[in-house]
């Protein structure tokens, strides 16, 4: 092979290093958004099965029923909510008991 041959094959390429420097870098982002996908894939079908399971839930409630359970169980809170506070008033005053119980010993 002659020295011009040679020289031929042997010519540096500096812009196509840069290029396919860039491909490379360019199939590593493909890659993670491709994961970015799948993930957003297997989320979005979890969400849509739950969002199934709870339109077949609706389907079975009756309006009146679910407004009359929703009144029900307000004034049940309402009533927790009394006995809750009359309990906390019945042990602060136990503790003052203890505390005036124990400076009189």
């Amino acid at each position: 092979m002659s020295e011009s041959e040679e020289r031929k094959l042997s010519i540096d390429f500096p812009k196509l290093d840069e290029l396919e420097a860039a491909v490379r870098r360019a199939l590593r982002q493909l890659e993670v958004w491709r994961g970015r996908a799948a993930a957003s894939e297997a989320e979005r079908r979890r969400l849509q099965d739950v969002l199934d399971d709870m339109r077949g839930i609706s389907k079975d409630l009756d309006p009146s029923a679910a407004s009359d359970e929703l009144k029900r169980l307000r004034e049940e809170n309402e009533g927790l909510r009394n006995r809750l506070q009359e309990g906390r008033l019945v042990a602060q005053q136990l503790a003052r008991d203890v505390e005036f119980l124990e400076d009189a010993r």
